[in-house]
């Protein structure tokens, strides 16, 4: 059953080898048994390595709450975490990558430096079987793209602020949002993962249309053009701290979105998952 699931994540045969110390003769010995007792070939070879078969996922299902159960018969034992060594993997996305990856990395590292992180870009399509095959330990995102079945947690909330560079020239000539038509606006892509929608329906809402003079890929750019250019943004709120910014206050703004955390049930019994979960949530985010 592990050989499985390492076959679940990896996709090759070679990689589970090396993980685990068998020769690709062996891990292929492995998935002949497994093909022969299920009656399904498991797995299709093309040529990036191995893609699983429809029934293959609904064997994962039932392998994980087996070895879960397996699993957590030693999950009163102690364990000590300035030893403890792992990878854990997080799929986020660039909201938590910027305001909430920082600081979980700094505080985890403080009680167990010998963790190491991998953080992977969200993507609505892949998450959920990435957190099925046990390629991803958790994911970090809005509540509204993330599946409800999964098992959750609420981090924060946050909401789209109007924002300008620290130097901008507009900080005293904008005092309502009615200014807003007044000046240029860059904007950033309303990809799959974000929730830009957000900000043209409050802005429809008070017929403000907006003068945009640049379509940005991502959040990440958006410090260095507001300091060559001076002209609006909305952003999320958390993101605007550290990139130089100054929130413009108005009495209205866009309606608010949950941030949550989420994973896999797999995971749900695992000592230092439970520890993670925590130290995510007693965070000082902002």
């Amino acid at each position: 059953m592990r050989i499985f699931m390492h076959l679940m994540r990896e996709k090759n045969a070679s990689k589970v080898g090396a993980h685990v110390g068998l020769s690709q003769q062996a891990v292929s010995e492995y998935l002949k048994k497994l093909r022969e007792e299920f009656n399904d070939v498991l797995f299709v070879r093309n040529s990036n390595g191995l893609t699983p078969t429809d029934f293959a996922f609904e064997l994962a299902l039932k392998f994980e709450r087996i070895l879960g159960e397996v699993d957590s018969l030693n999950d009163g034992s102690s364990y000590d975490l300035q030893t403890l060594e792992r990878e854990y993997t997080i799929i986020a996305n660039e909201h938590a990558q910027q305001a909430i990856i920082p600081a979980l990395v700094r505080e985890v590292i403080a009680a167990a430096p010998r963790i190491s992180f991998k953080i992977l870009d969200f993507s609505p399509e892949h998450y959920k079987d990435m957190l099925l095959s046990g390629e991803a330990d958790l994911v970090i995102g809005f509540k509204e793209f993330i599946e409800p079945g999964l098992n959750n947690v609420h981090l924060k909330q946050d909401y789209y602020a109007c924002a300008v560079n620290n130097r901008s020239t507009l900080i005293q000539q904008i005092h309502c949002l009615d200014d807003l038509k007044k000046f240029p606006h860059v904007a950033v892509s309303n990809r799959k993962d974000q929730l830009n929608d957000t900000v043209e329906t409050f802005l429809k809402q008070h017929a403000i249309s907006r003068n945009i003079i640049a379509i940005l890929p991502c959040y990440t750019s958006l410090q260095s053009f507001l300091e060559a250019n001076d002209v609006i943004a909305f952003l999320p709120s958390a993101l605007a701290a550290g990139a130089n910014l100054t929130l413009l206050g108005f009495d209205e703004k866009p309606q608010g979105f949950d941030i949550i955390a989420a994973w896999h049930g797999r995971s749900s019994h695992n000592q230092f998952h439970k520890w993670m979960i925590e130290t995510l949530v007693n965070l000082p985010l902002h």
